[in-house]
């Protein structure tokens, strides 16, 4: 039962590979080009594992490799984010729109072979907070995004109900929040994780926004995409995820709590992001759960952890640009 992980260097897809790679299971990677920057920290053996480079956007890229590897199960998280789709939309779109669609024909290509497909969705595709009044806010409100990526996965939505109705395709999106662990660094909710990477090189930092986030340990995000591409459910279905909702200035001092050498590195800007925090995830703890939440001070701790490791080992740097 092989599975097979687009977007495998990435943030989210390094960690989904590490969490396959830890239950023994058959997995085989795809991305653009082969890059080992968050593979080689949190999977020593990725490079005896089945490789393969390509673009998802192209016809049958997926088919080929589906078919090599006797693919059963994909986990689809090959996407541009937030400023590379504000930069490019026409781009953004060919990456996350026609490259999901590209992993659906695929399996409706080899039907009689894959049989589940679970996708990287997103809470940007809820509207702005102002928009809803009740909370927690679960899966089946309005949705009218403000970012040209979150229209993208509101389109990756539909088409997998489309495919479901048409197809008979099972599948499942995840809609992640602020995400934070080694490897985060793309994005303005990677500032949660640069913070932390400043504190262990004792250089001074500004997070980009306050008010309140909804923050999700990597290893829970991916135990989550884990257990969906397990499951055996039919439909097309859409989970909110929640880990733990905190104030920036409450995560800041959780931070000093742990080095307090943070109170003086670290500030924020007070105001909010455009984003919902309070998400209901009964759906997905009723269809594949328990999911537990990792405590807040022990993911910013192992977290840490990585970061004094690659700083001892000169292998640590903050980002050039934000």
């Amino acid at each position: 039962m092989a599975i097979l992980v687009t977007g495998a260097c990435g943030f989210i897809g390094a960690w989904v590979v590490k969490n396959l790679c830890e239950r023994n299971l058959p997995v085989v990677l795809t991305d653009l080009k082969r890059d080992g920057a968050r593979l080689s920290v949190l999977v020593p053996e990725w490079e005896a594992l089945p490789f393969v480079e390509g673009d998802i956007t192209e016809p049958n890229f997926l088919v080929k490799v589906a078919e090599q590897f006797s693919v059963e199960r994909i986990i689809h998280l090959a996407a541009w984010q937030i400023p590379l789709c504000r930069k490019d939309p026409v781009g953004g779109a060919m990456v996350n729109v026609i490259g999901t669609l590209r992993v659906f024909e695929a399996t409706k290509q080899l039907q009689g072979q894959i049989r589940r497909v679970v996708y990287a969705s997103s809470v940007a595709v809820f509207s702005p907070p102002e928009m809803y009044a009740q909370t927690p806010i679960p899966e089946n409100v309005p949705l009218k995004p403000v970012t040209h990526y979150g229209a993208f996965k509101v389109c990756n939505e539909l088409c997998a109900n489309a495919y479901w109705h048409e197809s008979k395709i099972p599948s499942a999106g995840l809609r992640p929040h602020t995400v934070y662990g080694f490897g985060r660094d793309v994005g303005v909710t990677a500032d949660i994780t640069t913070a932390l990477k400043a504190i262990v090189l004792r250089q001074p930092f500004r997070i980009r926004f306050g008010g309140f986030v909804d923050l999700q340990y990597a290893a829970d995000v991916a135990e989550a995409f884990v257990r969906c591409a397990l499951a055996d459910l039919d439909g097309a279905k859409v989970y909110n995820l929640r880990g733990t909702p905190m104030s920036v200035p409450d995560i800041v001092e959780v931070m000093a709590e742990i080095e307090p050498e943070a109170r003086n590195l670290l500030s924020f800007d007070p105001t909010p992001l455009p984003l919902v925090f309070n998400l209901d995830d009964n759906a997905l703890q009723g269809d594949v759960g328990p999911i537990e939440i990792t405590p807040v001070e022990q993911g910013f701790r192992e977290t840490l952890e990585i970061f004094r490791r690659l700083r001892d080992l000169g292998r640590l740097a903050m980002p050039e640009s934000l």
